[in-house]
């Protein structure tokens, strides 16, 4: 596995520690199967890691989250074109907070298995993905939020866009454990078909084994509403400018969470060309 720190230092190792020194990572792996370990320290508050994916086979990420540490992690996906299994799990200890984004705009086949795994009393996940699939792409995305420990918060929020013949699946599950009291699980799956060609699955699941907890979920799956187009055309926007303004609401939480203003504009009008009409 090859990483790139703050894109000049590399280092060939699978097991980093992660302090607030590092802005970004690129991850690079040249064999199936690798695995690397991303230990974040103790106490870093409020603190966004850039993390890019440019993955050529399958992989597993750990995301070890210290506890009491506030953290915002964006993963986006580089690699263009290639079969990718990205296996990736993030273990979160108590008082801990992570916000965790997910971009998935590339043109390739990905299958995403995220698990996140609640292990300390009072940690909390936001999870947010945002997902594109062009052409006849498939992208597949099975999410597990296990709560291990009482007073844990999760939710899960996924937008998701199939256009041309492409897929999009989602499979959600949010499992709170027996004696796992005053939790909560919360879970919001959208999914937009642009095309009458293109496909989208969503299966939302909620394992409760507890009684004194909080838990719900949407999910919306269809094409885009023409009492919505018509809307914003009456508000002088054309067809064009009105779908692609609703497309791009989808991408939204991921885009506003990015601090870098270029890379904010890149993935804009990356977004804006692979949506085109």
């Amino acid at each position: 596995m090859r990483v790139l720190i703050n894109q000049h230092q590399e280092v060939i190792n699978d097991n980093l520690l992660i302090d607030d020194t590092i802005k970004n990572l690129i991850i690079e792996n040249t064999n199936p199967g690798e695995v690397i370990n991303l230990n974040f320290t103790t106490n870093v508050i409020n603190k966004t890691f850039l993390i890019f994916l440019n993955l050529t086979a399958a992989a597993t990420i750990n995301y070890n989250i210290a506890a009491q540490t506030q953290v915002n992690i964006i993963n986006i996906y580089k690699n263009r074109e290639c079969e990718q299994v990205a296996n990736i799990f993030y273990n979160i200890l108590e008082k801990t907070q992570v916000n965790a984004y997910h971009l998935n705009i590339v043109n390739s086949n990905i299958t995403e298995n995220v698990t996140f795994n609640l292990q300390g009393k009072r940690s909390i996940i936001k999870y947010y993905l945002a997902s594109l699939s062009t052409r006849d792409y498939h992208k597949n995305a099975i999410i597990y939020v296990h709560h291990l420990a009482p007073a844990t918060e999760s939710e899960i929020k996924t937008y998701s866009i199939a256009k041309d013949n492409s897929m999009q699946t989602v499979k959600c599950t949010s499992h709170i454990e027996k004696t796992m009291s005053k939790s909560e699980a919360h879970q919001e799956l959208r999914l937009l078909v642009f095309d009458k060609t293109s496909k989208a699955i969503s299966d939302p699941i909620l394992l409760i084994d507890e009684n004194d907890i909080k838990a719900s979920h949407a999910n919306a799956v269809g094409m885009l509403d023409p009492d919505q187009i018509f809307y914003l055309q009456t508000r002088g926007l054309t067809v064009k400018q009105a779908r692609k303004l609703i497309c791009m609401g989808y991408f939204k939480n991921v885009i506003d969470a990015i601090e870098d203003e270029t890379l904010q504009k890149n993935i804009i009008d990356e977004i804006d060309k692979e949506i085109g009409e």
